[in-house]
């Protein structure tokens, strides 16, 4: 689904299916020269019970901007920067997700742990500002 964009070591993508978690860590691990110290991977999922429902029967998942693909990638290029890493993958979802549905997956590496672990945590808080995708939590 969606434009992916691969560029200077920074990969982002949009999805309306499941992630295969384990084939896309695979694929980027392969990339990994000898200088990365550390890979770091959030994976994201639907959590019950929600954070504004209770009990819910679904999330959606929708685009607040024209491209989405162009906002990961500026979170994306900020964080290189600023944490000094080698490499980022960026997915998100979008459309409706179940309970226990994957929703985000963000893999950073760096030469150290920290680059790598702050790195990570940081895009995810700048995702999760939901100025790029709002998520609602859809009642029965």
């Amino acid at each position: 689904m969606g434009r992916v964009v691969n560029e200077a070591g920074i990969e982002v993508a949009l999805a309306t299916e499941p992630f295969a978690v384990a084939e896309i860590y695979t694929r980027f691990i392969e990339k990994e020269s000898v200088a990365t110290g550390t890979v770091v991977m959030h994976h994201g999922c639907v959590k019950h019970p929600g954070k504004v429902l209770p009990d819910f029967r679904m999330v959606s998942l929708d685009a607040l901007v024209d491209d989405v693909c162009e906002g990961l990638r500026t979170i994306a290029i900020d964080a290189s920067w600023h944490f000094h890493l080698h490499r980022i993958f960026i997915q998100h979802r979008l459309g409706s997700v179940g309970r226990g549905g994957d929703v985000l997956l963000v893999i950073c590496s760096a030469a150290t742990r920290r680059d790598a672990f702050d790195a990570c945590s940081w895009i995810v808080d700048e995702i999760k500002k939901e100025q790029l995708i709002a998520l609602r939590e859809l009642p029965f």
